[in-house]
């Protein structure tokens, strides 16, 4: 169990104003949690910048994504209770909706894992442009029929690749809903959630709130641009002027499929869902349900990122956590981090949704425990093995088939090319931040395991994956992201 201390608070007060004035954040407000308590509250920069209103813990944030864990254990507490199985199948509760593909494979423990084959977009015919299947103008969820009138792909075989999708938990939360008898997914959180660990000021409801911070975003990364332009789609842009010379005021879209994530909170509340997570749900599911639920049920190497039911599994410098985060287009960014062995919490509500969001964590987070960056230097004997020279060079993609279940990883890196530079190997990807290139810096202990030589606190780590012969076929980094090697001669794009 970690004891924190003023000085541990001081470190991470000066490092939120940093990353506030550095990456020109809006604000962000911050909470850390000690077992029972909110140990720490504060907020910095602004929760509306052109009035002046200071961020602070108490307004409210749309956490987004996070939802979906809250979902995830009232899916659970009623496996628990005998109403669901893991082994339902998702046609047999919304035989409504049209599947072009195995729906009829689907089943919870898919929809929990992102393992369904179901991907960014319902239809291949709406992959140009996700955001209408996402978010609306309109303050209310359409009827699930009529959400998906011509029905959902399933790309791939269920349980054979893994593609976070919205939609599957969109669906999920239909079923929970239905199960219970609720007439909205925001009845089942506040029963299941909310009430029992006293969030009094957190809903479901994703409508406008005066005590909600305003959301702001930045231009489009000229990457975003690029490929809305290779792809024939509406070329991306930022809504109206700046108003401070970097952010632009977002407009309110509504979430479509609500338990995706139109949950709204607060620093002070979400600290008591922290804390009910340190206890393993402090009683919403069985202590060994909770314990399935953080353990991983989907982990192609465990040496990097895995998920368990909805909750996200990995090491940050050196300690475990599962987690969650969430992004609301307009735009707000959230984490949230529970570190069991420690018994603490972190918790970052950003009224912004920016790529720079991960660096503000990891920073925040190596303030709060104290730690240096986990950036290897170079030593003397850290060569690459003469096969591997041989065998890694090459270009590797998203697994096929795509693109729904690939639309992350397309926008994210695309393909990546590994190159030999100096008697070692050298990453390219074609858009992101390996953009212009990275150093494979190899783990003297664990062959075909590297970390990125990048700026970042937290370097990328990459694993070749080798077949039985011991030929490299593809590879590997966080966020769960596999990919083929190719032999395709065309350009790596």
């Amino acid at each position: 169990m970690t004891s924190l201390t003023n000085a541990d608070f001081d470190r991470v007060r000066a490092e939120a104003q940093a990353v506030v004035d550095e990456y020109h954040l809006p604000g962000i407000g911050i909470g850390i949690v000690a077992g029972d308590d909110l140990v720490f509250a504060e907020g910095f920069g602004f929760a509306d910048i052109e009035s002046g209103k200071k961020q602070a813990p108490e307004l409210r944030q749309r956490i987004g994504s996070i939802t979906k864990t809250m979902i995830a254990l009232s899916t659970m507490a009623l496996v628990d209770e005998g109403k669901l199985s893991l082994e339902d199948r998702l046609v047999d509760h919304i035989p409504e909706v049209k599947f072009h593909g195995p729906g009829d494979q689907i089943r919870i423990r898919h929809m929990l894992t992102h393992t369904t084959g179901i991907g960014e977009a319902p239809l291949p015919s709406q992959i140009r442009d996700i955001n209408p299947t996402l978010w609306s103008e309109e303050p209310f969820a359409p009827p699930i029929e009529e959400a998906y009138p011509e029905g959902i792909t399933v790309e791939v075989e269920p349980g054979a690749k893994w593609a976070y999708a919205n939609h599957a938990f969109t669906l999920l939360g239909e079923i929970v809903m239905r199960a219970e008898d609720a007439g909205s997914v925001d009845e089942v959180l506040r029963k299941r959630i909310f009430e029992p660990l006293g969030m009094a000021n957190t809903d479901c409801h994703d409508l406008p709130h005066d005590g909600l911070t305003t959301g702001y975003h930045t231009a489009p990364p000229q990457d975003a641009i690029e490929l809305a332009k290779q792809a024939g789609a509406e070329v991306p842009a930022a809504e109206g002027e700046p108003v401070d010379g970097f952010n632009h005021r977002g407009r309110y879209q509504y979430v479509k499929g609500r338990a995706a994530g139109a949950v709204q909170s607060t620093i002070p509340d979400m600290a008591k869902y922290a804390s009910a997570l340190l206890k393993k749900s402090a009683g919403i599911v069985k202590p060994e349900t909770f314990d399935q639920m953080t353990s991983p049920q989907w982990c192609p190497d465990e040496r990097l990122q895995s998920i368990g039911y909805a909750f996200f599994r990995e090491r940050r410098f050196g300690r475990f956590t599962f987690e969650h985060g969430g992004g609301v287009a307009g735009g707000w960014g959230t984490g949230m981090w529970i570190f069991p062995q420690e018994n603490v919490a972190l918790l970052t509500h950003c009224n912004i949704n920016s790529e720079q969001l991960g660096s503000a964590a990891s920073r925040i987070m190596r303030a709060l425990f104290n730690e240096p960056a986990s950036h290897p230097e170079p030593v003397e004997g850290w060569s690459v093995d003469d096969d591997l020279l041989e065998q890694a060079p090459g270009v590797y993609q998203a697994p096929m088939p795509g693109p729904l279940t690939n639309l992350r990883i397309i926008t994210g890196t695309g393909r990546i090319q590994i190159s030999l530079l100096d008697g070692g190997l050298e990453l390219h990807a074609r858009r992101g931040p390996w953009k212009d290139g990275a150093r494979m810096l190899p783990d003297e202990h664990d062959l075909g395991f590297f970390t990125l030589d990048t700026n970042a606190i937290e370097p990328p780590r990459v694993a070749l994956v080798r077949d039985a012969s011991g030929a490299v076929t593809g590879l590997r980094f966080d966020r769960l992201i596999e990919m083929e090697r190719t032999n395709d001669d065309l350009a790596w794009v």
